[in-house]
C-alpha cells in the first residue's frame, strides 16, 4: 500500500496515491491474499517495485536499472521467473506503444538478468546437492510444465478474463469508466505515465493468459497498476470542473452493485434457511451494502463528490471488519485443518507423516512436523512399507485413482474446505503397521 501510494503520489500528485492505496487494499484478492500471508502478496511488492524503478530509470535515473534487477532477483527467490517475465512483458508493452523499443538496449538485460536470476539458481544447486534432487527435473516441473500444460491448476487461456472483474471487486465497478478516461489519446495530459501502466497491465495480463497454470492469486500483480488507473479516474472526478462528463460512469454502477446487493440479500436470507448461522451473518451485511452504495450515489447526486467518496471508502472497509469479526471465525471449524491433524495425532504419535502429491501447509503446521512430500505409487508404497512404517495424509480423489496400485487403508476421514483428506496406512499386505497408535 505504501509503495502505491508513493508511486501514485509522485506521478499524479497525493490523492492519487492515497485513492489508489486505499483501493488496492480493499479488492476483494488483495484482502483474501493478504490475511492467508501466501508468497503471491510479496511477489506483488517486488514487482511493484521493478517496475516503479523501470520507470524511474526510463526517466533518466540509470542506476535504477540496478535496483529494478534487484527486486526482480528478490522477486524470483520468493516465487519463481514470473517476477522477471511480468516486468519484461509490461516494458514490451510499454515501450512498443511509445515506438521506443530501441531503448531496450539501455536496460543491460545481458547483464541484469542474469544478476536477477543468479540467487535464485545458486539456491536450487547448493540445495539440490544437500537433499539429493535433480535440478533439471525441477526446473522442468516447476517452469516448463506449469507454461505448457499446468501443474496443478491447467486452466484455458480465457480464465482470467472472467475471473479478473471478480477478483478485483468492488472496484470492476468504474474499471469501464476508468478506461474511458484514462486511455492514452495523443498529446493528452499524463500520457506516458497512464501508457506505463496499461503497458504494465497488458503485458502482465496477456503473459499470464498464455500460461497453462492458472490461480486467482496471479493476478495481484497486475492490481497495483490498475488500482492506480483507478485512482486516476476518481481524482479526475474529484477535481474536475465539470465533472459531468464523468457522473453517469460513477451513478450508474453505484446503483446496479445498490441493486445486486439487495437482489443477493434476498436470496441469502432464503438460503439461511438451509445453513444455520448463514443468515444472520450475511444478511446484515448485504444490507449495510445497499446502504453504502445508495449513500454514495445520493451524495454524489447531490453534487457532494468528496462526500460520496468517502462513503463509499469508509463503507468498504467497514464491510471488510465485518467479514473478518463475524464471518471467519465461524467459517474457521470448516476450513481449518486443526482438527483432522489432531486426530492424525492421537492415531500415529511420532511415526513418520508424509502427504501425496500436493503439499498443504495447514495439515504440516498443524501437525507440528514437516511432511514428506511423496511423489507417485511406487514412492508411497516405499514410505509407508518402509522398515520404519509411515503414515500419509491423501486426498479423496487421488485416494480413488490408486486404488489397485498401492496396498492402502483408511484410517481417518475430514474434510478441510472444499477437500476430503484421507490418513492411510500400508495396507493389508504390510505387517508392521500396528492397527492402533505407536506405543
Amino acid at each position: 500500500m505504501l509503495c502505491v501510494y508513493r508511486f501514485g503520489r509522485r506521478l499524479f500528485g497525493f490523492r492519487v496515491g492515497w485513492l489508489a492505496a486505499w483501493g488496492l487494499a480493499t479488492t476483494q484478492r488483495f484482502f483474501v491474499e493478504a490475511r492467508w500471508v501466501h508468497m503471491d502478496t510479496l511477489l506483488t511488492l517486488f514487482i511493484l517495485l521493478s517496475m516503479e524503478s523501470a520507470h524511474r530509470a526510463l526517466e533518466g535515473e540509470k542506476r535504477e536499472w540496478v535496483w529494478m534487477y534487484l527486486w526482480m532477483a528478490l522477486g524470483c527467490l520468493t516465487k519463481g521467473p514470473l517476477a522477471m517475465a511480468i516486468p519484461v512483458a509490461a516494458l514490451l508493452v510499454y515501450l512498443g506503444s511509445c515506438r521506443e523499443m530501441v531503448r531496450l538496449k539501455e536496460c543491460g538485460g545481458w547483464w541484469g538478468l542474469p544478476l536477477a536470476v543468479a540467487p535464485t539458481a545458486a539456491w536450487l544447486f547448493v540445495n539440490a546437492h544437500l537433499s539429493g534432487f535433480d535440478p533439471a527435473e525441477v526446473l522442468r516441473e516447476q517452469i516448463l510444465q506449469r507454461f505448457q500444460e499446468g501443474l496443478h491448476h491447467p486452466r484455458p487461456f480465457f480464465y482470467y478474463f472472467y475471473s479478473l472483474p471478480v477478483e478485483f471487486l468492488p472496484w470492476t465497478l468504474f474499471l469501464p469508466g476508468t478506461v474511458r478516461f484514462t486511455f492514452p489519446s495523443s498529446g493528452g495530459k499524463d500520457r506516458r505515465s497512464l501508457l506505463f501502466f496499461y503497458g504494465w497491465v497488458i503485458g502482465g495480463f496477456a503473459l499470464l493468459s498464455l500460461v497453462a497454470e492458472k490461480r486467482p492469486s496471479y493476478l495481484l500483480s497486475i492490481f497495483p497498476a490498475l488500482a492506480l488507473l483507478v485512482g486516476v479516474f476518481l481524482d479526475s472526478f474529484l477535481t474536475r470542473y465539470d465533472a459531468a462528463p464523468l457522473k453517469r460512469w460513477m451513478e450508474w454502477p453505484l446503483a446496479l452493485a445498490g441493486a445486486v446487493c439487495l437482489a443477493a440479500t434476498g436470496l441469502l436470507a432464503r438460503w439461511g434457511r438451509y445453513h444455520r448461522g448463514f443468515a444472520h451473518r450475511l444478511v446484515p451485511l448485504g444490507l449495510f451494502l445497499v446502504l453504502v452504495f445508495s449513500g454514495t450515489l445520493w451524495a454524489l447526486r447531490k453534487r457532494h463528490r468528496g462526500a460520496g467518496i468517502i462513503i463509499l471508502l469508509t463503507g468498504i472497509f467497514a464491510g471488510y471488519l465485518w467479514v473478518v469479526a463475524a464471518m471467519l471465525p465461524w467459517l474457521n471449524p470448516y476450513k481449518s485443518a486443526r482438527p483432522f491433524c489432531e486426530r492424525v495425532l492421537s492415531r500415529i504419535g511420532l511415526s513418520p507423516l508424509g502427504i501425496y502429491e500436493d503439499n498443504h501447509p495447514g495439515v504440516a503446521y498443524y501437525c507440528h512436523r514437516s511432511l514428506k512430500l511423496l511423489r507417485g505409487p511406487d514412492e508411497l508404497r516405499e514410505f509407508l512399507q518402509g522398515p520404519t512404517p509411515g503414515y500419509c495424509v491423501i486426498r479423496e480423489e487421488e485416494l480413488r485413482e490408486l486404488e489397485g496400485q498401492c496396498p492402502l487403508r483408511s484410517l481417518e476421514e475430514y474434510s478441510v474446505g472444499h477437500r476430503k483428506l484421507v490418513l492411510v496406512s500400508g495396507g493389508p499386505g504390510n505387517r508392521n503397521h500396528p492397527d492402533g497408535p505407536p506405543p
